[in-house]
């Protein structure tokens, strides 16, 4: 069966989007792992020993000044306590597991800068290997200026979401 002249035409014209459609998804797909998909950030609400509010942030790291790769922010809700921006993170969960998690709280400021916040730290997840196991909540001893600890307790949801992104990173 022949088409017609008008047939023909309006069928490329149909095609041309389509294709250029296929071409572009295909570069997205072909480009992204290279350039790799950032995660959204997740955030938890946490108690210490005292009752104080705590923040918990998990992120990637995307300032280009800066080595990538995840982090996990902890953030004084009630202001009471500085945080000691040279000392790890300490994690445990209850099978006896323990992980020290490497300072990365000059991070939270551009470059070159120096003061730092002092109600919030930053710690680097590669450190987070072996994975902890996800059904099992982590104890977090984080450092505190003072030189005393604040304790925390996240999860097994929280530690679910940590070691899925471990994972997929």
């Amino acid at each position: 069966m022949r088409r017609s002249r008008g047939q023909a035409r309006s069928a490329g014209k149909w095609f041309a989007p389509g294709a250029a459609f296929a071409v572009a998804i295909g570069l997205v797909l072909l480009i992204a792992p290279s350039v790799g998909l950032a995660l959204e950030p997740q955030r938890w609400t946490l108690q210490d020993q005292n009752g104080q509010p705590w923040s918990l942030t998990l992120l990637e790291q995307a300032d280009p000044s800066y080595p990538r790769g995840l982090r996990l922010r902890l953030t004084d809700r009630s202001r009471q306590h500085p945080l000691d921006h040279r000392r790890p993170l300490l994690l445990r969960d209850g099978a006896g597991g323990s992980w020290e998690l490497v300072n990365r709280s000059e991070e939270l400021v551009p470059a070159g800068t120096e003061a730092l916040p002092p109600g919030s730290a930053q710690f680097d997840l590669a450190g987070l290997e072996p994975r902890p196991r996800a059904e099992l909540p982590l104890a977090l001893v984080v450092p505190l200026q003072a030189g005393d600890d604040a304790r925390l307790v996240a999860g097994a949801a929280t530690v679910a979401a940590l070691h899925g992104a471990v994972e997929a990173a």
